[in-house]
C-alpha cells in the first residue's frame, strides 16, 4: 500500500474542503485553497483520501460541477463493524418503487437507474482508496441548475448568523443571501435558496405602504434611466401633468417582454395588489407559463381609475410588446377597465374575475329576507349548471322564486354573464386561470420587499429582487420536469404520451382526468360514416360532497380528421383533454392521441426565448446562452441605428435582415401576429 500512500492528498489537519483541481496543467494537484467553482477533476480509480468525509464532499463537488445529485447508495462494515467499503451514485440511480398506497397519486421521483457510480475501499487507518469508477449517465446533465440540486438545500451555520445579525437590523431574506452571495462569488456560488432560508426565519412584518417622498420622481427616472442602459430592451413610460409630477408609469424588462411572446394567449389585469391600502395603486399584467405559474408582463403604478388613464396604460403595454394584443384578458368587473378595453384591445375576449363578483353577493344581497338564501341559490346556479340553458334556466326560477326582477346589480350581471359565469366562458382558451381564483400568486412576487417605510423610489428598485425569486422558481420547476418524472397512474400509451411531453405540474393535471375517467363511462352511441355522437356518464359529487348525481356529457368525434371535442370544454379552456375524451378513445382502442392535442405550451422539452434574456435580477443564473444572446442583441442594435436614418436606409436593412432569415430558414416572428401556438378549433362546431 506504500505506492498508494504517495498519492495521498492534503494531511488530516488541514480542515479546508479537500478538491482535487485542475491547474496550471497539473492534474490531480491538489489545491485545498481553491474555491468550489473550479474545475474538479474527474474521479478514477486509485485517488486516495483522508476519510470518508473528504470522499463524499469531493464527490458532491463533481456532481455539482457536472449537474447531478450524489447519494451514498451503500455501505459494507467487516467482521469487526467497521467501515469497509463504500459507493457513491448519482442520485438518479436506482428504481422508482411506489406504494401500493400511493399508486393512484404517485410522487415525484428522480430515480431512472442511472448506472453512474463510484466504489472505494476503506483501511483500517481510515484511509480511502477508490477502486472503480463508472462516469456514463443515462440520462442528460444540468450544470447551470446545479444549485438547485438536493444537497445545495440547506442552510448552514454561517447563514444563520448572518441571518440573525441583518434581521436584528432590520433586513430581509434577500438581503440575508445578497451578504452570502458575495462572499461565495455570486448567487450561483450560494449553496441556500431563499425558499429555504425563508423556512428557517420567522415571519417578518408583512405592513407594507408605498410612501411618494421628496425627490421621488427624479429617483424613478435615474433608476429607469440606469436600467435602459443596462439592457436597451427595458421598456418604461412615464405620464406627467400639468405641474410636471409623475401621474402614471409603466414598465417591462425585456426577459417580460421575451415571455409575452410564448404565453401571450391570456393575460390577466389585476388592480387589486394595492387599491385599497395606498393612494397610489399598484397594477400588473400578468400571464401563465408552462408550469402554470404566474409571469409578470409589465407594471404600472397609476394615480386614478378612470378610463382615461387605463387607456394610456395598455396602449404603453400594447406597444411595449410590438402590438401584439392578448386574446383574452381577466379584469375586475370595472366600467372604466370595459370601456378601455374595448378601444385598446377591441377584437379580445374580456373576462370577469369571478372571484371579485362572488365576494359582493352577501352585501349586495343582506337587505333580501332570505339573504341566505338567496346566496347559496346563485352560487348553485353559478357553479353547478352544465350548460348554458340550464345556467339560464336555474337563474330564472331564482329571480321568480325570491321576487329579484327589480334588482339592478343581478339585472346587469345576468345581461354580462357571457364575461363571469363559468359555462358562458369556457368556450375559449384562459390557459388554466380558474374561473374562481384571485391573482394571490401575484402578491407573491412583492412580499417581504416593501414594508411600511418603504418609497415609491425603494419599491422600483426592488421590484428586481422580487423578479429574482420569481425566476428562481421558473428555473426550479424546470428542474424537476428535466430531473424528475411522476410515474403514471395507468397503462395507457396515451398518459405516457403526455409524461414525456408536458412539464410535471401540466402532467399532474392530466392524471387528474385518468384518475376520474373510473367514475366514467360509455352510455350510448350514435355513429355514422365517421363521425360519432357519444353520451359519457360521470359519476360527480354535487351540493358540496353531500350528495352523487349521475351526469350526462356529449363527446363528439370525427375519425377521419381526429376531432373531437366534449361538453365539458375543459380542452377549449384550459387545454387539457378531459375523462370524458379519454374514456370514448380507451373504449374506441385509440393508443396515441394526434399531437394537435399535446399543446406547445405545455410542453417541458421546449427552449422558451425569455430563458435565454440576461437582465439585471438573474445574473445570478446567466449561462452560456444567455451571454450568446446578450452579445448578438447589443450588435445588432447596429441595424436599428442605420435603418432609421432614412426611408432607403430602412429598406436596405430589412432586406438584409430578411436575406438572412431566408438563408436560414428562420421563421418570420410578425407573420404571427399575436395568434397562439397552437389551435383548439377544428371542422366541428356540434354544440353550442
Amino acid at each position: 500500500m506504500g505506492d498508494e500512500m504517495e498519492q495521498r492528498i492534503p494531511p488530516k489537519e488541514n480542515t479546508s474542503m479537500p478538491v482535487i483541481v485542475v491547474q496550471d496543467g497539473n492534474k490531480g494537484e491538489l489545491d485545498s485553497s481553491s474555491k468550489v467553482n473550479d474545475v474538479v477533476e474527474p474521479p478514477s480509480a486509485g485517488m486516495i483520501f483522508n476519510c470518508i468525509d473528504e470522499l463524499y464532499e469531493y464527490y458532491k463537488t463533481y456532481g455539482n460541477q457536472e449537474g447531478f445529485p450524489v447519494f451514498k447508495k451503500s455501505t459494507k462494515n467487516d467482521k469487526q463493524g467497521r467501515l469497509h467499503f463504500v459507493t457513491l451514485s448519482c442520485g438518479r440511480g436506482g428504481k422508482s418503487r411506489c406504494k401500493r398506497e400511493k399508486l393512484v397519486n404517485p410522487s415525484l421521483t428522480m430515480k431512472i437507474e442511472c448506472n453512474a457510480k463510484l466504489n472505494a475501499r476503506v483501511y483500517d487507518d481510515g484511509v480511502v482508496r477508490v477502486t472503480s469508477v463508472f462516469l456514463e449517465h443515462n440520462h442528460e446533465l444540468s450544470p447551470t441548475r446545479a444549485r438547485y440540486l438536493p444537497r445545495r438545500r440547506s442552510v448552514g451555520t454561517s447563514m444563520k448568523k448572518r441571518r440573525e445579525k441583518i434581521g436584528e437590523a432590520g433586513g430581509t431574506v434577500a438581503k440575508t443571501l445578497a451578504s452570502s452571495a458575495v462572499e461565495c462569488g455570486g448567487h450561483e456560488s450560494e449553496p441556500s435558496l431563499e425558499k429555504v432560508c425563508q423556512n428557517y426565519i420567522d415571519n417578518i412584518d408583512k405592513t407594507r405602504k408605498l410612501c411618494l417622498g421628496v425627490g421621488d420622481a427624479g429617483a424613478v427616472c435615474n433608476y429607469f434611466n440606469r436600467m435602459q442602459e443596462q439592457n436597451s430592451n427595458f421598456y418604461y413610460s412615464l405620464d406627467f401633468n400639468e405641474d410636471g409630477h409623475i401621474r402614471n408609469v409603466f414598465w417591462a424588462d425585456e426577459m417580460s417582454r421575451a415571455a409575452y411572446k410564448s404565453f401571450s394567449d391570456a393575460v390577466t389585469f389585476d388592480t387589486t395588489y394595492l387599491t385599497n391600502k395606498y393612494d397610489l395603486p399598484f397594477v400588473t399584467f400578468v400571464g401563465i407559463n408552462h408550469h402554470g405559474q404566474p409571469m409578470l408582463f409589465g407594471c404600472g403604478l397609476v394615480s386614478g381609475e378612470d378610463t382615461e388613464t387605463f387607456v394610456w396604460l395598455f396602449m404603453q403595454w400594447l406597444a411595449c410588446m410590438s402590438g401584439n394584443a392578448p386574446k383574452a384578458v381577466i379584469t375586475d368587473q370595472d366600467v372604466a377597465i370595459h370601456k378601455a378595453i374595448e378601444i385598446v384591445f377591441p377584437e379580445a375576449r374580456h373576462r370577469w374575475c369571478l372571484w371579485q363578483i362572488m365576494k359582493k353577493i352577501h352585501g349586495k344581497l343582506s337587505c333580501h329576507s332570505n339573504n341566505e338564501q338567496v346566496t347559496a341559490t346563485l352560487m348553485q346556479a353559478v357553479y353547478d349548471s352544465m350548460s348554458k340553458g340550464e345556467f339560464d334556466f336555474n337563474w330564472g326560477q331564482m329571480i321568480q322564486k325570491y321576487s329579484l326582477q327589480s334588482n339592478a346589480w343581478l339585472s346587469t350581471l345576468y345581461d354580462n354573464r357571457h364575461r363571469w359565469v363559468p359555462v358562458h366562458v369556457k368556450d375559449s382558451f384562459w390557459a388554466g386561470m380558474s374561473t374562481t381564483q384571485r391573482s394571490e400568486n401575484v402578491h407573491e412576487f412583492f412580499e417581504g420587499h416593501v414594508n411600511s417605510k418603504t418609497t415609491l423610489k425603494q419599491f422600483v428598485e426592488r421590484y428586481d429582487k422580487a423578479l429574482k425569486t420569481k425566476v428562481e422558481k421558473e428555473v426550479q420547476e424546470d428542474l424537476n420536469s428535466f430531473n424528475c418524472y411522476c410515474p403514471c397512474v395507468s397503462h395507457y400509451n396515451i398518459e405516457k404520451q403526455f409524461q414525456q411531453a408536458y412539464t410535471n405540474n401540466k402532467f399532474k393535471e392530466i392524471q387528474e382526468e385518468f384518475k376520474g375517467k373510473m367514475f366514467c363511462y360509455v352510455h350510448s352511441m350514435k355513429e355514422e360514416d365517421d363521425f360519432g355522437v357519444y353520451e359519457v356518464i360521470e359519476d360527480m359529487v354535487v351540493e358540496n360532497g353531500l350528495s352523487n348525481q349521475k351526469v350526462c356529457f356529449t363527446v363528439y368525434f370525427k375519425q377521419a380528421e381526429f376531432d373531437v371535442r366534449c361538453s365539458c370544454r375543459l380542452f377549449e379552456f384550459q387545454g387539457i383533454l378531459c375523462r370524458h375524451i379519454i374514456t370514448l378513445l380507451t373504449v374506441k382502442g385509440v393508443y396515441l392521441v394526434p399531437q394537435k392535442y399535446i399543446l406547445p405550451r405545455w410542453r417541458k422539452d421546449f427552449r422558451r426565448e425569455h430563458t435565454k434574456v440576461k437582465v439585471s435580477y438573474n445574473n445570478w443564473n446567466s449561462t452560456p446562452e444567455m451571454q450568446r444572446n446578450d452579445l448578438i442583441s447589443k450588435r445588432s442594435a447596429m441595424f436599428a441605428d442605420f435603418g432609421c436614418t432614412s426611408e432607403e436606409n430602412t429598406q436596405i436593412a430589412l432586406d438584409f435582415i430578411e436575406q438572412f432569415r431566408q438563408k436560414f430558414n428562420i421563421a418570420d416572428p410578425l407573420n404571427v401576429n399575436g395568434q397562439p401556438i397552437f389551435s383548439v378549433s377544428g371542422s366541428c362546431q356540434p354544440y353550442q
